[in-house]
């Protein structure tokens, strides 16, 4: 799996803009099939971030996105950042859920740190 993550840092009064704009995302990429999901974040810390996330199959279908006419959508969205973007990939080889909370724990238990 391939993960991207986009921090934006909207100039005032744009937030709900940004935000509308990858929303809208989710809609464009539900019928791809390559796409695992998109999310949309508002941190309401100081900097007002709004953090856009992508997982997508493989890298190649990562790369042929970021070609694409729907990938110009967030590049929109970054130019009301305020300052400077922050991207971020990841290629993920290992997904856990909630085995690995309860394996932890279990792993505590064991050593009497329970």
């Amino acid at each position: 799996m391939n993960l991207a993550i986009f921090k934006i840092f909207p100039v005032s009064g744009q937030a709900a803009n940004v935000i509308d704009v990858l929303e809208s995302m989710k809609v464009a990429l539900a019928s791809v099939a390559d796409c695992l999901g998109c999310t949309v974040a508002f941190e309401a810390d100081e900097d007002e971030t709004v953090i856009y996330t992508e997982r997508w199959r493989s890298r190649e279908a990562l790369e042929s996105h970021l070609r694409s006419p729907i990938f110009l959508r967030v590049l929109e969205a970054m130019e009301f950042s305020r300052k400077a973007p922050k991207m971020e990939f990841f290629t993920v080889s290992e997904v856990g859920g909630l085995e690995v909370i309860e394996m932890a724990r279990l792993k505590d238990h064991e050593f009497g740190e329970f």
